[in-house]
């Protein structure tokens, strides 16, 4: 047996094993909250890029969120070619999909969804009218950090996104009493350090 057979057996073992241990945990961990919610109430000022919304997507296992820009207007047809470059690109195709959308915008997503990857997806939604917790308190978490980040240059608040979700992946959150970036990978991520004096560049 090679060395690259003996490996790809020892992890398929592994993977067999770790697969009836985690499996119950896995189907929670790719359940998904979506919800479309522009930020402040009072509207976004349309960017240079042409975004004046932003897509919160939340795992409601690890409490990962994504700032995705995008527009009011955008088509189900954009919202699912968003969905699948920075989430199921990056997490897979969750087994559930809640939305606070009108039922037909689910529906035309998930069939956009199936066009895209050219395959039935067992996948299930619901629609839920009311914002649940913890999109609502991530929404608020974003309209009081948005602000002070981009201080004189809202007009450029969706290039802040991408830091602004780190920054939240990597503080404690109170429902599980961990950072959503170790909950959902297992390990810390390398943050950035004051330089010191003696630092070279």
């Amino acid at each position: 047996m090679t060395s690259s057979t003996f490996q790809r057996a020892k992890n398929s073992t592994f993977q067999a094993e770790m697969n009836h241990i985690l499996r119950p945990l896995l189907d929670e961990c790719v359940t998904l909250s979506v919800r479309v919610h522009t930020l402040p109430q009072s509207g976004l000022p349309t960017t240079t890029n042409g975004h004046d919304a932003i897509l919160v997507i939340i795992n409601k296992f690890s409490k990962m969120g994504h700032f995705i820009p995008t527009h009011t207007t955008a088509r189900t047809e954009e919202t699912a070619q968003l969905f699948v470059r920075y989430i199921i690109s990056q997490h897979g195709i969750p087994t559930t999909l809640i939305s606070d959308r009108d039922p037909k915008f689910t529906n035309k997503f998930l069939k956009e969804l199936m066009s895209l990857l050219g395959t039935k997806l067992a996948m299930s939604s619901a629609y839920h009218p009311q914002t649940d917790g913890q999109t609502e308190c991530l929404n608020q978490i974003l309209e009081h950090l948005l602000p002070a980040a981009c201080k004189d240059k809202i007009s450029k608040w969706d290039l802040h996104l991408p830091v602004l979700e780190f920054a939240y992946y990597n503080a404690t959150h109170a429902a599980t009493g961990q950072m959503p970036f170790f909950h959902c990978y297992g390990l810390h991520p390398l943050m950035p350090q004051k330089p010191t004096a003696s630092a070279t560049v």
